[in-house]
């Protein structure tokens, strides 16, 4: 009996993550991605929307990185087909000091030809082994650009997620 029940578990468990797996291949059914390395990091990664047997240029990152291999931010572009060519989309750019990181977010504007000041930014507590301990995101006051607010904050218990893993 318990060796039925032990089995009717792992097969309902088998099933789902195959479902789970199947899900995610689906959500990126019809986009190919090129990416272009340096050594082992990405500098630059293109998707491609497939349209029946042909391939239509949609974004594209670019990403730079410290002398530590940290990435320190990643500009994204969307393709237009009116005007032919890579427009700017966003930027994210990371700031790491020893116990948290920062990301600030800009959108690209059109009008000034130049990202906006950043208009979100989260910040990630590091604890000593560099392993996240809290989240906070925060956007932008529209009045006063120096002004941020809160808008989310997580704090991460590892020991519950060990302990729920044990059991």
């Amino acid at each position: 009996m318990k060796t039925t029940s032990l089995f009717k578990a792992v097969a309902l468990v088998a099933i789902m993550v195959a479902s789970v797996l199947n899900s995610e291949v689906k959500a990126q059914d019809g986009f190919i991605t090129n990416q272009v390395m340096n050594g082992e990091l990405v500098a630059s990664k293109t998707i491609f929307k497939q349209e029946g047997s042909y391939l239509q240029r949609h974004m594209q990152y670019t990403f730079t990185y410290d002398d530590q291999n940290r990435l320190i931010s990643k500009e994204a572009s969307k393709w237009d087909g009116a005007k032919d060519a890579w427009v700017p989309y966003f930027k994210m750019t990371y700031q790491y000091s020893d116990n948290e990181i920062t990301m600030n977010y800009a959108r690209w504007n059109e009008s000034h030809k130049a990202y906006d000041e950043a208009v979100q930014k989260s910040v990630y507590e590091l604890n000593d082994a560099n392993m996240p301990t809290a989240y906070k995101a925060y956007k932008q006051d529209n009045k006063n650009k120096s002004d941020w607010t809160l808008v989310n904050h997580k704090q991460m218990d590892f020991t519950t997620n060990l302990l729920a893993i044990a059991k």
